[in-house]
């Protein structure tokens, strides 16, 4: 398990720092707010950022492990979340599943009893906070 989640970890930094050199701003933003996470600027800075510092964090151990795992949960339940929402499955969407599912699992192995079930509420707290906030701006426009 602690090597696929360092897999995880190196492909999910990867995919930020691409995503950051890559990908101009603008049209990233354009199409964060298009897909309801409005504003889209802030969403289209710091997702990348995220996926990045959580990325590395993953190839680690201990505490920073723990929360590159329970931001990579979050961040790859709230993609599938979206992308199920829109009805648009693509790769994109499995891969972001498999994501939530290495992060969760490093997040339980790396807990190991201790403040488990309190990380798992967090990690739902913020998903579905992200998903009804999405949900409603999409629903204002």
């Amino acid at each position: 398990m602690q090597q696929m989640t360092r897999v995880a970890g190196v492909l999910l930094a990867a995919h930020g720092a691409g995503t950051l050199l890559v990908d101009p701003l603008r049209q990233r933003a354009r199409r964060m707010q298009a897909h309801g996470f409005a504003p889209g600027l802030p969403h289209a800075v710091l997702v990348p950022l995220l996926e990045l510092a959580a990325g590395t964090a993953m190839t680690r151990t201990g505490a920073p492990a723990l929360f590159g795992a329970a931001a990579a949960t979050a961040l790859g339940a709230v993609r599938t979340g979206a992308d199920l929402d829109d009805r648009t499955r693509t790769a994109g969407t499995v891969a972001a599943a498999g994501l939530t599912a290495v992060g969760a699992g490093a997040v339980i192995t790396a807990t190991r009893g201790r403040a488990r079930s309190g990380f798992l509420v967090v990690i739902g707290a913020v998903v579905a906070f992200e998903l009804v906030r999405r949900r409603r701006v999409l629903h204002a426009t």
